[in-house]
């Protein structure tokens, strides 16, 4: 690929910022609802990105219950924001259960341990690690602090992966020559990946200034380190799903930016890192 190819186009990258400006202030509006508004993005986020996830599996050859993914998954996240619905563990039991009951089901004899594994790992993949978006809006209630400040630890997590994701993409394609992920992701460069860490920590700053003052020099520092690096770990792990799968993007939903998938997957990575950082070191929450 020639340098001018690997750039990106016009109307590529306006197509990009304009989908970003369109979904920022409904994303900060439901950030500072919170509540059911909030879990109910989240919902419609997980759902979808299963249904990308699904669809990318059966396009090899598995079968996995969609159906029951997503209601497990929505259960997940039903827990994370509501924690005191009772009887959790036998909720929970109970579904992975039923999972096993509708494989034994099925009339043909299919790969049915791999379906399995399969639909537990999307639940995993996209609902759990989604859930901690639920979970830091609920965090105030844990911290001790104002409801509210759950707004500016969910923006946080957006910001910083966002931040990352948009620096690595544009150095990488302007720059980015040494490419040590070309067997998961052909388009990754280490320029690009120097970029995204170094943006992270330059936004964890900024965020700090703007909205995160509970922030220490030293936590804006660590944690933008630490958002910098797994966000690009999501990316790559999302990388590889497309590519064991054959798959160019996981849908074509968000103009400029492809699936639910492509857009959310350095933030699966990065909500976690927020949350426990944020619950452990910043408010040590027991």
């Amino acid at each position: 690929m020639t340098p001018a190819a690997a750039r990106p186009s016009a109307w590529a990258l306006r197509l990009r910022v304009a989908s970003a400006v369109l979904f920022l202030p409904v994303l900060v509006l439901l950030a500072r609802a919170g509540g059911f508004a909030f879990w109910a993005f989240v919902a419609v986020q997980v759902t979808l990105g299963l249904i990308e996830f699904y669809r990318m599996m059966r396009g090899i050859g598995l079968r996995p219950s969609r159906r029951l993914g997503i209601v497990a998954a929505l259960g997940l996240l039903w827990v994370c924001w509501r924690p005191d619905t009772p009887h959790v563990g036998f909720l929970a039991t109970f579904a992975l259960l039923l999972v096993l009951a509708l494989e034994l089901r099925r009339p043909e004899a299919h790969r049915r341990v791999e379906d399995i594994a399969v639909t537990s790992f999307g639940v995993l993949y996209v609902g759990w690690l989604s859930a901690h978006l639920v979970l830091l809006r609920e965090l105030p209630w844990r911290a001790g602090t104002a409801y509210a400040q759950g707004a500016a630890f969910v923006l946080l997590a957006f910001f910083l992966a966002w931040s990352c994701d948009s620096a690595a993409y544009l150095v990488g394609r302007l720059i980015g020559r040494t490419r040590p992920w070309a067997r998961i992701s052909p388009g990754k460069s280490l320029e690009g990946n120097v970029a995204g860490l170094a943006a992270a920590v330059a936004a964890a700053f900024i965020a700090r200034r703007w909205f995160a003052p509970f922030l220490g020099v030293a936590d804006a520092a660590a944690l933008g380190v630490l958002v910098g690096l797994f966000a690009q770990v999501g990316d790559l792990v999302e990388s590889l799903l497309k590519r064991d799968t054959a798959h160019g993007v996981s849908s074509d939903l968000i103009p400029g930016h492809g699936g639910v998938l492509d857009r959310f997957d350095s933030l699966y990575f990065a909500a976690p890192v927020v949350y426990y950082y944020l619950a452990i070191v910043v408010f040590r929450v027991p």
